[in-house]
């Protein structure tokens, strides 16, 4: 009789058992569900669109490597009605519409999307997936993408798909976008050096056929082509700053224009680079004749010339550090009073040291007699000579004299519309009259405190408080 055989000791290969790849493809099934992304229920394209980028992230693992799945599209326009399609191929028809479009801007700056490749191929819409390790051993690679198309298909995504592979700072990604009649392939590639065949339009054109590899003749292929010159380092131009200087604060002849003439422009050249891009938008590759040894291409010849200014991250501006330097007095608690050291001439001393001091006696009486005797007859002196204090007080209280060379107009209005109707930008933004009142103090305010500090600032406001004290006393009216 044969020996019988325990059955726990035949292994059995239970093929019902979920893979790790199974699950790996069924979770991203799952979230290009949730996120409604399948051609059926993703969203029509609209007409216009912001520049704000909108998306969704979830997390993947596999293989003990964690994987973002990410989803960014364009936030459209609101109020905007969407176009209705007469068939189901508003996606591809948008897509390649934008690939054409694309080609303008190819490789200008960036869109504001967290990848590059929204600018590369003029996507408003696509699907990321990305690993924190960079995907660098190929086995990896192809099964990663057989993941993604297979998810892909099953879903029936309306969504262009990428996978940024290789190390992360070499910007490779693998794309791709199919439907029943058309599949969209998103190659990139990322060489150390270029190889011949690559520097010119021919070499270009054949590889691109035999990437296609049709058992068929193929028409002639459409080419888009850009020469971009970039200028770079314009330190070494000369920028000229325009300087303001306080000319105004001169007692021999005050001049309004330059009181008025708030500090403008930057300190130091704005711009970063400089790039001409002459474009060829659009044509067959037997138009033109570019190879390795002869070339017909012209930038002088391009029909579509841009330029593109790129601003440095930080530079400074004259008339906004005014206006930052001015609001950090709300932050400033320092009295009036103790700016101009009246406290002390004045004899104002804290009166919670006068309730805790000694008890009084003859000889602090006689002091006191005497300090105040002094204070009385002393006057006050600002750091603003008369001989410009006046004319500053003049043009903000013109009435002050007879000759009223800076009266105010006879109607002070603020304009909210421009002369063809529409709003204006600040509109929102509580503001006076130019010309008035408010307007002349706050223009001669700012420019006394730039040009002499805070000192200047707090000499006119007290000179200024004490005009408006003064004809409050004697009902006199306050023009402007």
């Amino acid at each position: 009789m044969n020996e019988e055989i325990d059955e726990y000791d035949i292994y059995h290969q239970d093929f019902t058992t979920v893979s790790e790849w199974e699950v790996f493809i069924a979770r991203v099934e799952e979230i290009l569900n949730d996120w409604r992304l399948s051609k059926s229920t993703v969203p029509k394209p609209a007409k216009e669109y912001t520049k704000k980028w909108i998306g969704k992230t979830e997390e993947i693992l596999f293989q003990g490597t964690k994987f973002v799945l990410s989803y960014h599209a364009v936030e459209p326009v609101k109020n905007v009605e969407i176009p209705e399609e007469t068939d189901d191929k508003s996606i591809i028809r948008e897509l390649h519409n934008s690939l054409w479009d694309s080609t303008t801007c190819f490789m200008d700056d960036v869109d504001g999307s967290p990848f590059p490749v929204s600018a590369w191929y003029g996507l408003r819409r696509y699907i990321m997936l990305c690993s924190n390790i960079p995907l660098v051993e190929g086995n990896l690679i192809k099964l990663i993408m057989s993941t993604v198309n297979i998810a892909f298909a099953n879903v029936d995504c309306g969504v262009p798909l990428f996978v940024k592979i290789r190390e992360h700072w070499q910007h490779t990604y693998l794309g791709f976008y199919e439907d029943s009649e058309h599949k969209v392939s998103f190659d990139t590639i990322h060489l150390k050096r270029i190889s011949n065949q690559c520097s010119h339009l021919s070499g270009l054109v054949s590889l691109f056929k035999s990437k296609i590899s049709s058992p068929v003749a193929l028409d002639a292929v459409l080419v888009s082509a850009k020469f971009s010159y970039e200028l770079k380092d314009l330190d070494a131009f000369v920028w000229k700053k325009t300087t303001h200087s306080n000319e105004f604060l001169s007692i021999e002849g005050f001049d309004v224009k330059k009181l008025i003439e708030l500090p403008f422009g930057s300190e130091k050249n704005p711009i970063h680079s400089v790039s001409l891009n002459a474009i060829w938008p659009r044509f067959r590759e037997s138009a033109m004749v570019e190879s390795s040894t002869f070339s017909e291409i012209d930038a002088i010849m391009a029909p579509t010339w841009t330029i593109t200014l790129k601003m440095r991250d930080n530079f400074n501006c004259q008339l906004s550090e005014l206006i930052n330097k001015v609001m950090d007095l709300l932050d400033n608690s320092n009295l009036l009073m103790d700016t101009l050291g009246l406290s002390k001439s004045l004899g104002i001393i804290n009166p919670l040291h006068k309730i805790t001091e000694a008890p009084i006696t003859i000889s602090k009486l006689v002091k006191a007699a005497i300090g105040q005797g002094r204070n009385n007859r002393t006057d006050f002196k600002g750091p603003i000579a008369d001989d410009l204090l006046m004319p500053l007080l003049y043009y903000i209280f013109p009435d002050a004299v007879e000759d009223d060379e800076f009266s105010y107009p006879q109607q002070l209005e603020v304009e909210f519309k421009q002369a063809d109707g529409e709003q204006r930008l600040c509109s929102y933004v509580k503001t006076s009259p130019e010309g008035g009142l408010v307007w002349r103090l706050s223009v001669t305010a700012a420019r006394l405190y730039d040009a002499g500090g805070l000192t200047y600032l707090a000499h006119l406001w007290y000179e200024f408080a004490q005009e408006l004290q003064y004809r409050w006393e004697h009902r006199i009216l306050v023009p402007g």
